[in-house]
């Protein structure tokens, strides 16, 4: 599996979070997000000022966890430490994983 820094996923979030971005198009970080549950899909109707079909689109969009580790990525951005930080590879936050790994035993 690739493995991604601290900057490409919070870069991956921000963009989520404040821009529409259509899966299609993604950035093969988003599927790595995906999988941790941290972004998903919704379909957006197209409208268009031409008459006639338009496809639906799907835009990538951060689920409740993903938001959380946005604000906590954001958080840390702002700390000293960000310079260290943001090249090493992104592990997701201890609490999530624990839960995350709880899900999957659920399951």
């Amino acid at each position: 599996m690739t493995t991604y820094s601290n900057e490409a996923v919070l870069e991956a979030l921000r963009r989520a979070q404040y821009r529409q971005v259509p899966w299609a198009r993604r950035p093969g970080v988003f599927q790595y997000l995906r999988a941790l549950g941290l972004m998903d899909t919704v379909r957006q109707r197209t409208v268009a000022p031409a008459p006639g079909f338009h496809a639906p689109v799907d835009i990538a969009v951060l689920t409740e966890r993903g938001k959380a580790e946005f604000a906590r990525l954001e958080h840390d951005e702002r700390l000293l430490t960000w310079t260290a930080q943001r090249m090493n590879d992104y592990v997701l936050g201890a609490a999530e994983a624990q839960s995350a790994a709880t899900a999957e035993v659920r399951s």
